[in-house]
């Protein structure tokens, strides 16, 4: 039971770990990407149709990365040249992702709702076995996703603060004109970013509709949303923000569960982990504030 808990929660933390690790490197160059949501759901569609035409998980997964980052591009150059509002532009993509994927599941299979790619290939799933299973028996299940999404804050950690392009990403976040000042390339470093945004939050679809072999509309359910609640709480943190990710992929492992097994309105339970990442966010930002004033 224990170990059920554990491996569903992580599965449930995968695209909210990775999406978090994309918009930390916005949130980090002073441009946070609020476009998390549509570039997951439209790499999760372009993920399993390409992977399912191609037999090629890694076909499906670089035809999602790349969506992604075209999209992330689309909100740094609208800002960068059009002089367009971050947070406009963002829920624009949002939107324009939603009517994307309705569009192209209408013209090309003729369906508005789930769509099951039967040949599509699945990744391999891990199989451990040390002292009979007990030790890292919540292993078992999990896949290469789930990998990479709980390494990758470990490169960030190691990235921000070991690395020239870390050093100069912080900076730009911590005050751009000092940066360019300092002969740092303000827009050049934000525009990497996010790259590096749309890579994880291509890789993030790639986790929600290769592994089921489907695709549904909306199928990114607020994940890019609960990763946005994650980002601000760590605080520039690639460990903490992990964490906080861990803890929202938990809460909505528990509103599944309790799906199943009480009588509570499904719809009400739903909306638990985001009434979770309200109340966390009022506490943190209390808390803050009262800091501040004592």
């Amino acid at each position: 039971m224990f170990e059920a808990i554990v491996r569903d929660t992580i599965r449930n933390s995968t695209p909210i770990v990775l999406a978090a690790s994309g918009g930390l490197l916005t949130e980090v160059s002073g441009w946070l990407n609020i476009g998390l949501e549509g570039t997951i759901l439209s790499g999760a569609f372009f993920a399993v149709v390409i992977s399912s035409t191609t037999g090629s998980i890694l076909l499906g997964t670089l035809a999602s990365i790349i969506v992604s980052i075209i999209l992330s591009s689309l909100i740094y150059f609208a800002v960068r040249f059009l002089k367009a509002n971050l947070f406009v532009v963002g829920i624009a993509v949002n939107l324009l992702s939603v009517g994307l994927t309705v569009v192209l599941t209408d013209v090309w299979f003729s369906s508005k709702g789930t769509i099951v790619f039967g040949g599509s290939p699945r990744p391999a799933a891990l199989s451990i076995d040390v002292l009979g299973g007990t030790v890292f028996g919540w292993l078992n299940g999990l896949g290469f996703f789930d990998l990479i999404a709980f390494a990758t804050p470990f490169a960030l950690f190691y990235i921000f603060k070991k690395t020239v392009v870390g050093v100069k990403l912080r900076a730009c976040g911590y005050d751009d004109e000092s940066a360019f000042y300092s002969g740092v390339r303000v827009n050049q470093m934000r525009f990497i970013a996010y790259i590096g945004s749309g890579v994880f939050t291509g890789l993030a679809g790639s986790a929600l509709s290769i592994p089921l072999g489907a695709f549904v509309s909306n199928m990114s359910g607020g994940r890019g949303w609960l990763a946005l609640v994650a980002v601000i709480m760590g605080r520039k943190n690639p460990l903490l923000v992990v964490v906080s990710a861990v803890m929202l992929g938990f809460v909505t492992e528990l509103s599944i569960f309790l799906q199943v097994s009480t009588e509570i309105s499904p719809k009400l339970l739903l909306s638990l982990p985001y009434f979770a990442s309200l109340a966390i966010l009022a506490i943190s930002y209390g808390g803050r504030k009262a800091k501040q004033l004592s």
